[in-house]
């Protein structure tokens, strides 16, 4: 069970240790007392909204970094259970593994493109990269006008600040992971 006061105090404590900032620091920057925030850190208090704002405004982060769970609870996960979003013409199936996590700054995909897919992604914030392990089959990837082909076991990873492409003009599907570090 996730606890929202617990998923604040521990952002708020990470935020804070990752910046270097003490108590006296982060209420400087904050505008919210250190005894408030010591309480918060430590779940004793439940912040309101305008004290979340506040914290978020003064450390830089997003509102929903301070809202966000994290999955700590050693959990399995059936990548069959998971719903696929179906892209280029259906032929790229992916699955959400583990979404977007603004703490760890990460998020993991589980994908088969069927044979003929091509799918051309946007480019990504410029410290983006993208981190590709083939497990099956043959993956062309394209960055600067240079195509990859990674046939598995396989793996390549690249700064995914430029438009690049994922294709299977192979006859057999092909899986991949992908890890996007943002």
């Amino acid at each position: 069970m996730n606890d929202p006061l617990i998923n604040i105090s521990n952002t708020l404590k990470k935020t804070r240790f990752e910046k270097g900032l003490t108590l006296d620091e982060t209420s400087n920057l904050t505008g919210v007392s250190k005894a408030m925030l010591g309480q918060i850190e430590r779940a004793e208090s439940t912040p309101t909204i305008s004290t979340l704002w506040k914290i978020s405004t003064g450390l830089k982060i997003s509102f929903s970094e301070l809202l966000s769970t994290s999955n700590e609870n050693n959990e399995t996960i059936n990548i069959n259970e998971i719903e696929p979003v179906y892209e280029s013409e259906d032929k790229m199936i992916l699955y959400n593994v583990f979404p977007f996590d603004p703490i760890t700054g990460f998020e993991y995909f589980y994908i088969k493109l069927l044979p003929g897919a091509h799918h051309v992604s946007q480019p990504h914030k410029s410290s983006t990269v993208e981190y590709v392990v083939v497990t099956e089959g043959k993956l062309d990837i394209t960055v600067d006008d240079k195509t990859h082909v990674l046939e598995s076991p396989a793996a390549f990873n690249f700064r995914a600040d430029k438009i690049h492409t994922y294709s299977n003009p192979y006859g057999k599907e092909v899986v991949f992971q992908n890890i996007v570090k943002y």
